[in-house]
């Protein structure tokens, strides 16, 4: 009877330790899926020794499973660290504003924005911002993405992650952008319309956007302004125009005009440039924009919805 009480035990152990050790894979197998071959008859008659040998085993298997644990934990928790650490990078952007609109420093402000977005050749404007380590400000639609309207053989879905990936502000400019085809007749067709895109940004980057510029500007809005705007502080949205272009959303002849557009039009301590990043003309330009601005003293950063450059 002792004899068959000790066998049950050492067997009932080991099924508790194969439990557990199953446990500690299982954790593991977020990555990977692991299949398990046990002979039990043969576990049966382990020795003492062999036992004991198990159980150190256990013991540092159950030290790194507490790591597991905790390195589970920071995963959890990183949507919250990175937004802590956003929300710091953008009330030390806002100290750094208030300084200039103080003419405290000697800098100044260029927010660049690209507007209706993404196309294919945003992957070049991401190369050059990349290249001199400027973050700037991406208003994109929704509608037509799917393949690049730029190049039908690509797909731009991608692109809003990509976009956010690199440290650009991801803002709203309707999912339609149909200024002439309903997107202005109404409040609530101009509000759905950013729910809309507030939903695929959020679905495709993660990130839920609370900056949106009015397609046209907010002069198209005409008589619905008001109750547009009324709704958009509602739902926690800023808006913004812009203050400087290179006119690159009509016609420009060239690279020279484009350049010579823009430079009228930078007089500002702080400014907000139009751009579209389906222009060519545009993207030949903008290394040179960059270096212009920055021997003018003015430092590039992407808009955030704290800014004074933002109504709301």
């Amino acid at each position: 009877m002792d004899k068959m009480e000790s066998r049950n035990k050492r067997k009932n152990k080991l099924v508790n330790f194969l439990n557990i050790s199953l446990i500690i894979l299982l954790i593991v197998a977020n990555i990977y899926f692991i299949k398990l071959n046990i002979n039990i008859d043969k576990k049966r008659n382990l020795n003492i020794n062999e036992l004991n040998s198990q159980k150190n085993n256990f013991n540092t298997s159950e030290t790194k499973t507490k790591e597991l644990e905790k390195e589970l934990t920071h995963l959890k928790n990183i949507d919250e660290e990175i937004n802590e650490i956003k929300n710091e990078y953008f009330e030390n952007l806002k100290a750094f504003e208030d300084k200039v609109s103080n003419k405290e420093v000697d800098y100044k402000i260029a927010y660049l924005t690209f507007d209706d977005g993404p196309y294919y050749l945003t992957h070049k404007y991401l190369e050059v911002l990349e290249k001199y380590n400027v973050r700037a400000t991406f208003f994109t639609i929704g509608l037509d993405k799917e393949s690049c309207y730029d190049n039908r053989s690509k797909s731009c879905k991608e692109l809003y992650a990509k976009t956010a990936k690199y440290g650009h502000t991801m803002a709203n400019h309707t999912y339609s952008h149909q200024i002439f085809y309903g997107l202005y007749s109404s409040t609530n067709s101009f509000i759905n319309n950013v729910k809309k895109q507030e939903k695929l940004i959020k679905d495709r980057t993660g990130i839920t956007t609370n900056i949106v510029r009015f397609p046209g500007g907010i002069a198209s809005a005409g008589s619905l302004r008001n109750s547009i705007v009324k709704e958009l502080k509602n739902l926690g949205y800023g808006w913004v125009d812009w203050t400087a272009s290179n006119g690159d959303g009509g016609f420009v002849a060239s690279k020279q005009d484009a350049m010579n557009n823009l430079k009228k039009t930078i007089n500002e301590d702080i400014e907000v440039i139009l751009f579209h990043d389906y222009s060519n003309i545009t993207l030949s330009i903008l290394p040179d924009v960059i270096e212009y601005l920055q021997n003018k003293n003015y430092v590039l950063l992407p808009l955030f919805y704290e800014s004074k450059m933002i109504n709301k």
